[in-house]
């Protein structure tokens, strides 16, 4: 008995101890971030150590700071930070097509990590940054190299726990496996010839973009070929997003026309049509392991799809019926697999706004709102923002910018005019570096989604080169490519330096 009761003692008395000790740590360890001083300067520069002015006007208060031309840098170093993930957010204000800004966190217990300030917005826009603190302390640097008469005003910053990145680092590539056959080719920067998708992986592309039409004229875009790439994909463990156009070509928010084979289908018919077109080819992708990971029930649908039927121009009845056919036999093929919906201009919160309350409205059931952002066409970088951020809260869903692109030269690599010939926006020049700036721009506004509902984006279409017979027009072989001025690949077919954001989440 006796043996029995010291045994006892000594387990409570190790209990006890083991307790103490684990106090004692936690009692050491930060619990509480740490508020920035004066992060509205409503006080001045109290707490900052700047080479800035204070001006009037600040985003929502009386007062702003702001680093006007020359090199100029603002600092608060906080103590007691927990370890772990920290973000930084910061409200930006510039002017100039020239202006250099950054915010940074430093001294964290790691490399430097820095976001760049957008070029001339004449709107307030929230930037964010992320860094992981190993020593319990973090340095918040507001930098800048403006030329004469341009300026960045910083206001309303805050550090918080967690982390703002991106899952989603994806490119739309329905034209390689045309490419491929038609004699495409793909390089290395050290001019290696490779597979574009090793390429694009190689680069921290982690998801594809496919289209599906159904009766494609040039006999692309189909299952068979979505089969094949999909079985590379798999392969390289790169997820994939199945685009359904419904329809044998193009579809867009401008036209979206029937599959030929459907035409004579009255409207329950054209509902039998689209379930079977879709689940015939969720399931042969289940049937030969390479269950999609993502599907979108028509593409860029702002006006409906599989016209007239599905058109929206009374209401969204006939629309939300067909979508909700999709969608049934993606469950049905697939029930893990995601939704999308995916609607255009996503610099128009109106759109949005009318479009996802409406389709709601009619009982649909989906995933993730996909969003087309094309900047030279859909708005500025700030209202680009002032939609992803009101939708994220609005509707509670995720968002993935799935079709965005920007050029890297106005200069053509075949006969045909490219789509965007001309400088297309100030401040972001045409060339290799002022493509891989809007990239970085636009992934710093999808960071910035409230409640990291911002999960990535796809670029369209990174792997369309110039290549004889790999044109337009799915109906004319001789037809240019008027996109490859804004693919990720140069005219040497070798990765642009944009290609490199996708290795940076």
């Amino acid at each position: 008995m006796k043996r029995k009761n010291l045994i006892w003692l000594i387990s409570l008395v190790t209990l006890i101890l083991t307790g103490v000790v684990l106090m004692v740590i936690q009692l050491n360890q930060p619990k509480v971030m740490p508020a920035v001083v004066n992060p509205g300067f409503e006080s001045g520069l109290d707490g900052w150590t700047s080479t800035g002015v204070l001006q009037e006007e600040g985003r929502e208060s009386a007062f702003r700071l702001t680093h006007s031309s020359g090199l100029n840098e603002t600092s608060q170093t906080l103590t007691d930070v927990p370890n772990g993930w920290v973000t930084l957010r910061v409200w930006v204000h510039s002017y100039g097509y020239d202006i250099n800004g950054t915010i940074s966190l430093k001294d964290c217990g790691r490399e430097v990590v820095s976001a760049a300030v957008p070029v001339r917005r004449v709107d307030w826009m929230n930037i964010v940054v992320s860094a992981k603190v190993t020593n319990h302390q973090c340095t918040i640097v507001l930098a800048s190299d403006n030329p004469v008469e341009q300026w960045i005003s910083f206001d309303d910053i805050e550090l918080v726990q967690g982390r703002a990145s991106l899952s989603v680092m994806g490119a739309d590539i329905s034209s390689l496996k045309k490419s491929e056959e038609k004699g495409g080719l793909y390089y290395t920067e050290n001019g290696k010839q490779a597979d574009a998708l090793q390429i694009l992986k190689d680069h921290g592309m982690n998801y594809a973009r496919l289209r599906v039409w159904v009766d494609s004229p040039d006999g692309y875009h189909g299952k068979e070929q979505l089969l094949s790439i999909a079985t590379r994909l798999k392969a390289k463990d790169i997820k994939l997003l199945v685009d359904f156009h419904y329809s044998d070509t193009w579809a867009d928010p401008g036209k979206q026309p029937k599959p030929a084979s459907w035409e004579n289908l009255d409207f329950e018919g054209v509902k039998k049509a689209l379930y079977d077109h879709t689940y015939d080819v969720v399931k042969a992708l289940v049937d030969q392991g390479t269950p999609p990971d993502m599907v979108q029930i028509g593409n860029e649908i702002n006006n409906g799809m599989v016209w007239p039927d599905g058109k929206n121009g009374k209401d969204f009845v006939g629309l939300a019926e067909l979508i909700k056919e999709g969608i049934r036999a993606v469950h049905d093929a697939s029930p893990d697999t995601k939704i999308m919906l995916q609607v255009a201009e996503g610099g128009k919160n109106d759109i949005f706004r009318w479009w996802y309350d409406a389709i709601l409205e009619q009982g649909v059931e989906f995933d993730i709102i996909g969003v087309s952002y094309y900047p030279y066409w859909h708005g500025t970088l700030a209202a680009f923002q002032e939609n992803l951020n009101d939708i994220a809260v609005r509707y509670e869903k995720d968002i993935i910018v799935v079709e965005t692109a920007y050029p890297f030269t106005i200069k053509n690599d075949d006969a045909m005019e490219n789509i965007i010939d001309i400088q297309a926006i100030d401040g972001y020049p045409a060339t290799p570096e002022g493509q891989a700036r809007m990239l970085a721009d636009i992934m710093t506004i999808i960071r910035a989604v409230p409640n990291g509902r911002g999960l990535g984006f796809f670029w369209w279409d990174a792997t369309w080169t110039a290549v004889p017979g790999n044109g337009w027009d799915p109906a004319h072989n001789i037809s240019g490519n008027n996109w490859e001025n804004q693919a990720l690949f140069d005219f040497d077919d070798k990765p642009l330096p944009a290609m490199s954001l996708f290795g940076k989440p």
